[in-house]
């Protein structure tokens, strides 16, 4: 009978050797080399010397790292991966700078050939853009008079329509109404331009058509890849709804899935909320204990949305998108779930740690919950996120150093330093939705201390290179400890083992 010959084995683990391998373990930081296990964990760590003396007296195979700076994979704390997805494989891409109303059509007919939407007897076009100046949907109608049409703009919190996307999603043109967290740009006679921001874009994104399952997978696919490009092996989904999360529990079945996801179920506004179904959507690699609520909007130039405090310290209550974000927290905190709850302004972001420091009192022990984006937050308040056991989650990075950023008159401010000084646990995201590489390189030099995975409950499994954690890890061009973020690329990205991305 013949012998009965096992990948999983021990015998299969592959030793890798001869690198340089910062290993986010604060009795070890350093190594040379180390062994992943047939399971995709780490089963070793140590000089070259002692892993090549276990790899020949076990007979592994030995991959050479060539002397690459190794760190674990990194973990992206705040992403949109269907946003990003469907705006790379069916949107029109516009361009993100000088575009105005006079421009849009055409830029839009130019791409034109991309996916148009089915709805009934009706084809939606989709783009993707930062900002159309002085736009009215009059200019957008001599392109298309009679195709529905919406362009995403303004870090997705905004959106350009033309008259007959206002139609088909039910607005009146002449008298709409303002509602909690509105915001409607209006010509001279209060007629609606076609721009419009937070909770106006409700009736347009509950009425555009929604793409099948395959076509979602598909996506989630493309942007899967792209966060392998930056070296992204687990994150934290901010925006996820039923269909995203039936795409994810198929690939995860079909063994396509390939980072470690953190869903968020996005509770308020309406328009964003998933099914409440959680265990049927959890799996091997995601993981659904986790709720989102958009509190406020974004401190951009024309809309300003974002919750503030007046001079006597209170909150913007106008800005904010619901006005029950107390009784929520409650709910989801008394369940176990953690709450990630956006915050761009220093009204919402205490009003947060209002709703925190209250169930803190009712419930000492419960789960740890972060406040996403923390672009305004009073001097005040740095303090009560390490009182509170409140994660800060510093987002998009892309804005810490940027015209925009500079531009704000100080409404974005992402203070590490009085975060740190404050003691509070910090990460880091991308808020990556428009489909660019979600780099985070760049955006990390010199706050790469204090970053983790606490505040999504997965230090024990991942986030440092130590024996018995998930073997996610990154080759980078660049020697990081020497400060090297600007030119630094990801050269390979292994998940689990195993290689999902190799420059080339």
């Amino acid at each position: 009978m013949p012998s009965i010959i096992s990948s999983h084995a021990q015998n299969n683990s592959v030793a890798y050797i001869n690198g340089r391998v910062y290993t986010v373990n604060k009795d070890a930081a350093w190594a040379e080399a180390f062994i992943v296990d047939p399971e995709g964990k780490f089963s070793d760590v140590g000089t070259i010397k002692e892993i090549k003396a276990k790899a020949q007296k076990d007979n592994l195979i030995i991959s050479d790292l060539r002397g690459w700076f190794i760190m674990p994979g990194i973990h992206d704390a705040h992403v949109h991966m269907l946003m990003s997805g469907i705006a790379m494989l069916s949107h029109v891409k516009l361009p993100m700078s000088g575009l105005n109303s006079d421009s849009v059509g055409e830029e839009l007919k130019r791409g034109s050939c991309l996916c148009k939407y089915a709805h009934g007897h009706e084809e939606w076009l989709l783009g993707t853009a930062y900002e159309i100046g002085n736009f009215h949907r009059k200019s957008l109608d001599k392109a298309y008079p009679d195709t529905p049409v919406l362009t995403r703009g303004g870090a997705a919190h905004s959106a350009y329509l033309n008259t007959e996307a206002l139609k088909w999603a039910g607005y009146a043109i002449e008298s709409e109404k303002d509602g909690q967290g509105t915001r409607y740009l209006r010509n001279e006679r209060g007629h609606l331009t076609g721009e419009m921001a937070e909770m106006s874009m409700s009736k347009v994104l509950t009425t555009i058509p929604r793409p099948n399952l395959s076509h979602v997978k598909r996506a989630l696919r493309d942007a899967q890849y792209m966060l392998h490009r930056a070296g992204v092996t687990s994150c934290q989904e901010a925006s996820a709804n039923s269909l995203m999360l039936h795409g994810l529990r198929e690939l995860d079945a079909e063994g396509r899935a390939e980072d470690k996801y953190t869903s968020s179920h996005c509770r308020a506004p309406s328009l964003f909320i998933a099914s409440s179904t959680r265990a049927f959507f959890r799996s091997k690699h995601v993981d659904t204990r986790f709720v989102k609520i958009i509190l406020d909007g974004v401190p951009l130039e024309l809309y300003y949305s974002h919750a503030g405090l007046t001079e006597d310290g209170r909150i913007e209550e106008s800005k904010l998108f619901i006005l029950n974000a107390h009784q929520a927290v409650q709910k989801y905190d008394a369940v176990g779930m953690t709450m990630k709850i956006h915050c761009t302004g220093p009204g919402s972001t205490r009003l947060t740690l209002n709703a925190f420091e209250a169930v803190r009192k009712a419930n000492p022990n419960g789960p740890r919950h972060e406040i996403a984006h923390c672009s305004g937050v009073h001097d005040d308040d740095y303090k009560r996120f390490e009182e509170l056991n409140v994660n800060a989650e510093m987002s998009p990075a892309f804005l810490f150093v940027n015209p925009v950023t500079a531009a704000s008159g100080g409404l974005m401010d992402w203070s590490f330093p009085k975060m740190l000084k404050a003691n509070a646990h910090t990460t880091i995201g991308s808020d990556w939705g428009a489909g660019e590489l979600p780099n985070l390189l760049p955006c990390m030099a010199g706050i790469v201390e204090g970053l983790g995975l606490e505040a999504v409950g997965r230090e024990k499994e991942t986030g440092s290179i130590e024996i018995g954690k998930k073997a996610n890890f990154v080759a980078v061009s660049e020697d990081l400890s020497m400060g090297d973020f600007d030119k630094a690329r990801i050269l390979i990205t292994w998940f689990e083992g195993e290689i999902v991305y190799e420059e080339h």
